[in-house]
């Protein structure tokens, strides 16, 4: 699979079916600045699609992307902002929620995490909440460029054992070099090709 043309479509502040086009789409969650814009820009090639901060929170809504016209990336409210009140927090949860909820389309979540911390208390609850609700995840280990090859080796066990996940089930990625590029488009791939099949 190549990406050749990504653009933003809009952003939503509580849920409500997209008007234009129906596409499949793939929603990205995690802890605030784990790397989703950094991850959507290197994905997409175009480092200015996603807006990046180096302050946790700046994605506060839920921002939808067109991916070469065939499919939707979602990019939902990074949760476990510290700094944010908790009238802030509940309203990001909501949105989170409300998306999960009422999307007709989605058909996968690429669940973000820092390959160089064990996964926060929020990746756990949104990993089984995932399951609960049998939504299919692949979670991106990101920040992977930060490890050696052998730091990694040891990092990806406790992602494993913490979100009880197995290792194919995790894709090492960074969005400062093509780690886990191929891997995952591939993976994108098979995910759309399973929703043609479906549909």
């Amino acid at each position: 699979m190549k990406i050749t043309k990504a653009k933003f479509i809009t952003s939503m502040s509580a849920f409500r079916e997209l008007t234009g086009k129906v596409m499949p789409e793939i929603a990205l969650a995690g802890k605030s600045n784990v790397g989703k814009s950094s991850m959507i820009n290197h994905l997409t090639h175009n480092g200015k699609l996603a807006k990046t901060s180096s302050e946790p929170g700046k994605t506060r809504l839920v921002n939808y992307y067109s991916v070469n016209e065939d499919f939707y990336l979602v990019d939902l409210p990074g949760y476990g902002f510290a700094r944010a009140s908790k009238m802030e927090k509940d309203k990001w949860a909501s949105m989170i929620e409300g998306y999960f909820e009422h999307s007709t389309q989605l058909r996968h979540v690429l669940q973000l995490v820092d390959i160089r911390h064990a996964p926060t208390e929020e990746d756990v609850m949104m990993v089984n909440y995932l399951r609960h609700y049998d939504i299919p995840f692949t979670v991106l280990a990101t920040k992977a460029d930060k490890l050696s090859k052998a730091q990694r080796g040891r990092s990806l066990p406790v992602i494993c054992r913490t979100l009880v996940v197995q290792p194919w089930e995790i894709i090492p990625w960074s969005s400062e070099d093509d780690t886990g590029m191929e891997p995952l488009l591939t993976k994108i791939e098979a995910i759309l090709s399973e929703n043609q099949q479906e549909g």
